[in-house]
């Protein structure tokens, strides 16, 4: 009995057991998931981009199927991330203002600019001695008489 243990204790130099290679694409599968949230594409869009079916990308992220090394050379490049990461290799902090940046891009440049306020605010409440809500209210906008809002009739 002591023996099979000892068959059971990891060894770099052997090969993984399935289980283990198991474990490890789906961890993999979650990054790539991930990864793809984070920069807001859905599974179609990745789907196009490599040329294999959707079921292909659920796939690969649930950890059932393996991806291929040029596959992962291209997911890099979609989700804009060395490869290394998406293999675990290098435990890189995701930025909050990249998903930020591209949910404000699809706004109107009136939109964008209250989002922007609406940050500068943010930011000047939060910090110690700066500017709070009730001291530094933000300008109205240039063209707010133009929108249809006004009281005047």
């Amino acid at each position: 009995m002591a023996d099979q243990k000892s068959d059971r204790s990891p060894n770099p130099r052997e090969p993984k057991t399935a289980a283990g290679e198991a474990e490890e694409q789906a961890k993999i599968g979650a990054r790539l998931r991930e990864a793809r949230e984070y920069v807001g594409l859905l599974q179609e869009d990745v789907a196009s981009a490599l040329g294999i079916p959707r079921a292909s990308v659920s796939a690969l992220e649930s950890g059932k199927r393996r991806v291929t090394g040029l596959e992962l050379r291209r997911l890099a490049r979609i989700y804009r991330k060395p490869v290394g990461w998406l293999l675990g290799e290098k435990d890189t902090q995701l930025s909050d203002a990249e998903p930020l940046y591209r949910a404000t891009e699809a706004l109107s440049p009136r939109d964008r600019e209250q989002v922007l306020r609406f940050a500068q605010f943010l930011a000047a409440a939060g910090t110690p001695g700066g500017l709070g809500p009730a001291a530094a209210p933000a300008p109205p906008p240039a063209d707010a008489e133009d929108d249809g809002h006004s009281a005047a009739t």
